[in-house]
């Protein structure tokens, strides 16, 4: 469950801006997750989600950037759950607070003021350690010279050894920011 909201938020990592390549920082992003344990859907959330993009709106595909998942903020409403989700065997966010994802591939096309544009993002997902590639779709907006940037995608934990007692090998993972120039 937490290790959903992980890849979620390195999943949603990059895009949009505004004319010509810029700097854009996001800050107090947010991650959401859906995953099942011992046949109990558990949802849960990760505030503080952060990304750092390079980008031209005319031109996505030179895009480049990352997107970091505070793991350790994770929260389901249930602190023992919480508590064990951010553990050794699971996330052990004492050793690894944060879940990466470096964007390696955005798919071109352009970002026009107050259209979304659907792409897909090919980068590194790293979670507890392990490093993978992976692709996912992306939705960004550009409205008013801010870039407004969401995801949702599924991943296996464990194959980022992430081993929840009980836990499905299948989460769904939401990731939303916004992006603004400097």
């Amino acid at each position: 469950m937490q290790r959903a909201l992980i890849w979620a938020a390195v999943v949603t990592s990059t895009l949009g801006g505004p004319a010509l390549a810029a700097s854009y920082r996001a800050a107090d992003g947010t991650a959401s997750f859906t995953h099942t344990v011992r046949f109990i859907p558990v949802r849960g959330s990760i505030a503080g989600v952060t990304a750092s993009v390079e980008l031209d709106p005319a031109n996505l595909a030179a895009t480049t950037g990352s997107v970091t998942v505070p793991v350790v903020n994770l929260k389901t409403g249930i602190g023992l759950r919480d508590t064990h989700a951010k553990g050794a065997e699971a996330l052990n966010t004492a050793k690894f607070p944060n879940a990466t994802f470096r964007l390696e591939k955005l798919t071109g096309g352009k970002l026009v003021e107050g259209q979304t544009l659907s792409t897909t993002a090919t980068g590194t997902l790293t979670v507890k350690g392990t490093a993978k590639s992976i692709s996912v779709p992306v939705k960004a907006t550009l409205q008013g010279g801010k870039v407004n940037v969401s995801t949702q995608f599924k991943f296996n934990p464990f194959d980022f050894d992430v081993r929840y007692p009980g836990s499905s090998d299948s989460v769904t993972v939401d990731v939303a920011f916004v992006l603004n120039a400097g």
